[in-house]
């Protein structure tokens, strides 16, 4: 790596982190470009020759917890627990990580789930790793012989993740329920969804 590119490297590193700092202090809609650039010690054109848009650079300063979370969650994860266990293990696992600031990650979600794939790239790869991760777990269970074998691992992963999803706009959207409150109506909507695909319950 030359000096230049050393330097473009350390630029973008001091924006991330002091884009991280005023997001989880001020949220993002109180949160300039400029203030950012203050804080990082650069001009706001060096933010935005590094981070198109405000959303990118929430984008990268967000999924980086969420992708440390789930590498965690799924080395970390007891290797008896049974299928809804597992599921559940992961999906409360995130749920609490959101927990942390709903406000920030209500602002995350709001400008990445709704947007094309192309435009918000590290939130699509995201999704995708979360998704196969979920379908080698269906693809286990199955192996085991405690999933029909005629069930598409992929579908579903899906579905499973879709319900994942309903609750934690749930979560994002409504300030009084708390993160086990949450969890207890996305376990039983996953085992009335596994009801279907099981073959022992």
């Amino acid at each position: 790596m030359n000096r230049r590119e050393a330097s473009k490297k350390e630029t973008r590193r001091l924006i991330l982190k002091a884009a991280r700092t005023l997001f989880a202090r001020k949220g993002m809609e109180e949160c300039t470009i400029r203030d950012i650039a203050r804080k990082a010690g650069v001009s706001p054109a060096s933010v935005v020759v590094h981070f198109k848009t405000k959303t990118a650079l929430l984008e990268e300063a967000l999924c980086e917890d969420i992708e440390s979370a789930l590498s965690e969650l799924a080395a970390s994860m007891p290797e008896d627990l049974k299928l809804l266990d597992r599921l559940m293990y992961l999906s409360k696992g995130f749920l609490e990580l959101y927990d942390k600031n709903r406000n920030l990650y209500r602002a995350l979600i709001r400008s990445t789930v709704f947007e094309p794939a192309s435009e918000t790239p590290i939130m699509s790869k995201l999704s995708e790793q979360y998704n196969r991760f979920l379908s080698q777990i269906v693809e286990e269970e199955k192996m085991r012989g405690m999933i029909w074998p005629e069930v598409d691992s992929r579908i579903a992963a899906s579905s499973i993740f879709s319900l994942y999803m309903g609750t934690l706009i749930m979560l994002l959207r409504m300030p009084e329920m708390t993160v086990d409150m949450v969890s207890d109506v996305l376990a039983s909507m996953t085992e009335q969804y596994l009801k279907g695909i099981t073959r022992s319950h």
